[in-house]
């Protein structure tokens, strides 16, 4: 029997492909075959005989194996298969584990938790701290592949034997082995290989290849599928996109906008339609005000405003909503989302009467997305506590972005020079008699030279 021959070339092939394609892949790595008294002796130890098939590799091909893909982040999965994102195949013969001990430990409470791992026998842990095991109550040489979800306590067939197993998950590309990569080709019989979803699937696999932007950058619909996929949005790609008829890309991204239902997916197509086209599209995005029944987030439509219309009248149709809505009652990560897109001091303004503790949650960020400037950073040190710690939160965020080198950081304007800066942080900190709160001020003055 030469199976497993068979196996380590059909994983070779898959895992190869991936590497062509700018997957992760960490190759196969095979343990020394397992003698007949190893086998014997883990037998002997667990109280079970040993599936046939399983005993075979063990025996023939290496008492352990394990290696591991996923795809890359350009490559786009078709969406009905979304959360399938890697693959792998694993076992151990060191980890094989008699689950009926663990079913017990499981049940001393009195509760029936656990009691669907008695006369299971464990071959391979999911990352998750799910559990692949064989059923050892069939009375046969093989015995079933199960899968045991550790939240729902729930057992589902899937194969009728380890060696079934490895060529069905072989067939489907080796597939990442949590449940939910799984679902989509379960059925009461264990994997289908068969299944539409699985035909589809398997033709998938067989064809793709990683997707960049020069194999899409003429193509207007395949260029905001790109970018819809990858949830990224780059100045190269924008030129691109500044290069279609701009009624045409307008028309077709509203089109997509209104097909699709996750927030992500609308959010991706919203700053395609802010970035790309921008005032554009500031009719559009006045009716999105003026029609009450529209269905799109708020916070998208505040970000679709910072972007497409003036930034006074838009800060103002902003404003306006979050004080009518929250009853003046607005947190911090509420007016983060619908502000923190315009980077306008005029921001800050409003903030100084609506700040309140925790300043962390959202108002700190806030303070820094909006473009702050020394004299800000003087008045509100000499405002109320509310406003310093916000002061401090702020400059310690500024710092970390500065460092990260992120995209939002400004260049804060009107700095004094830098010992006279040192002094204010000084004579800042000299106030503080929390150590939390003097803490981020140090890394500031430790860190000064960013500002510069």
């Amino acid at each position: 029997m030469e199976d497993f021959k068979i196996l380590i070339s059909r994983w070779e092939q898959i895992l190869q492909k991936l590497e062509n394609n700018n997957g992760k892949v960490h190759p196969i790595e095979i343990g020394k075959k397992a003698t007949i008294q190893e086998i014997e002796a883990k037998e002997k130890e667990l109280g079970y005989h040993l599936p046939s098939s399983y005993k075979y590799i063990l025996h023939n091909l290496g008492k352990s194996l394990s290696f591991y893909y996923s795809f890359s982040e350009d490559t786009m999965i078709p969406s009905e298969f979304t959360e399938i994102f890697s693959g792998e195949i694993n076992w151990n013969i060191d980890f094989l584990q008699n689950l009926n001990m663990l079913a017990n430990e499981l049940m001393e409470d009195g509760e029936d938790y656990g009691r669907s791992l008695r006369g299971k026998l464990e071959f391979s842990q999911v990352g998750n701290g799910d559990i692949y095991a064989f059923d050892m109550s069939v009375e046969s040489d093989e015995k079933p592949v199960i899968y045991w979800d550790h939240e729902e306590d729930t057992v589902t067939y899937v194969a009728d034997s380890f060696i079934d197993y490895l060529f069905r998950i072989t067939e489907l590309g080796c597939i990442g082995s949590e449940k939910w990569q799984l679902e989509y080709f379960l059925s009461d019989t264990g994997l289908n290989t068969t299944s539409p979803a699985s035909v589809k699937w398997k033709h998938w696999f067989e064809s793709f290849s990683e997707t960049t932007l020069d194999d899409v950058k003429n193509n207007m619909e395949q260029l905001i599928a790109y970018v819809v996929y990858r949830k990224k949005l780059d100045e190269e790609t924008i030129d691109f996109l500044q290069k279609f008829n701009r009624n045409e890309l307008f028309g077709f991204l509203i089109e997509e906008l209104h097909k699709k239902e996750a927030f992500n997916d609308q959010k991706i197509i919203c700053e395609i339609i802010g970035r790309v086209l921008g005032i554009y599209a500031e009719t559009w995005v006045r009716s999105l005000w003026e029609t009450k029944q529209n269905n799109m987030d708020t916070r998208l439509r505040s970000y679709l405003t910072s972007m497409c219309i003036s930034k006074d009248k838009g800060l103002s149709l902003v404003i306006n909503f979050l004080e009518q809505e929250s009853n003046k009652k607005i947190t911090g990560y509420e007016a983060l989302s619908h502000l923190g897109d315009f980077h306008s001091r005029d921001v800050i303004s409003w903030m100084e009467n609506h700040v309140k503790f925790p300043v962390t949650e959202g108002w700190d960020d806030l303070f820094v997305r909006s473009n702050f400037s020394w004299d800000d950073l003087e008045r509100w040190t000499s405002l109320e506590e509310k406003h310093e710690v916000t002061v401090i939160h702020a400059l310690e965020m500024y710092v970390h972005e500065k460092v990260a080198k992120n995209k939002f950081t400004h260049v804060i304007s009107d700095l004094p020079t830098k010992s006279e800066f040192i002094d204010f942080l000084v004579q800042f900190r000299a106030k503080q008699v929390i150590k939390k709160r003097i803490i981020p001020i140090e890394n500031v003055i430790q860190n000064i030279k960013i500002f510069y």
